[in-house]
């Protein structure tokens, strides 16, 4: 087999170094397929693979262990010299969600904190405590380290304009400092 032959392109979008470091690991583990070429693009990161059917049960792989969406597409590339067979081209395109486990978002003017990403983001309300699914428009809200300026009721002070702001899901600390996100000028604890 030629060193720059392929049959399948396996697309990630966007880059992240972990799944980056993941896929190479899991190709050169595999002894039946080859990586012919990786190509870096503002956007993510094009693998050119020597099997197809490898580069599917990749990205299956990769939806399972990180989250996130798949989507095939093969076309005919022309037919083989040796057995002639119909040889396909594919790509395979790996969409990653926007959020890991454990970021806090807002969305429909609600403090949700993600609790899993697989096809689909889930997160859990953090005053209600309630799950539910995370839309795509949703906005990532900043971690912040606050000091707890008062306990009953609960109350840190704002690490950006200092002044002391009631939490919204207080629960007993005997913390010094808390982390904290802000929303609507409220404070929300996070784990």
């Amino acid at each position: 087999m030629h060193s720059s032959y392929y049959e399948s392109i396996l697309q990630l979008r966007p880059r992240r170094a972990e799944v980056e470091r993941f896929i190479e690991a899991s190709i050169e583990k595999n002894g039946r397929s080859l990586l012919s070429k990786k190509k870096l693009l503002k956007g993510g990161a094009d693998y050119y693979i020597s099997s197809w059917q490898y580069a599917s049960a990749l990205g299956r792989l990769l939806v399972s262990r990180f989250g996130g969406r798949t989507s095939v597409s093969r076309k005919i590339f022309g037919r083989s010299r040796k057995r002639g067979q119909i040889v396909y081209r594919s790509a395979v395109l790996y969409r990653l969600h926007p959020f890991i486990r454990g970021d806090v978002v807002e969305y429909a003017n609600n403090v949700i904190q993600v609790t899993s990403t697989g096809k689909d983001v889930i997160g859990r309300n953090l005053i209600t405590g309630k799950s539910g699914r995370v839309g795509e428009n949703a906005r990532k809200l900043d971690k912040h380290y606050a000091v707890v300026s008062k306990n009953e009721p609960l109350e840190v002070i704002d690490p950006v304009d200092y002044q002391s702001i009631k939490v919204m899901n207080p629960r007993k600390t005997s913390e010094h400092k808390v982390k904290v996100v802000l929303h609507s000028g409220a404070a929300y604890l996070v784990d």
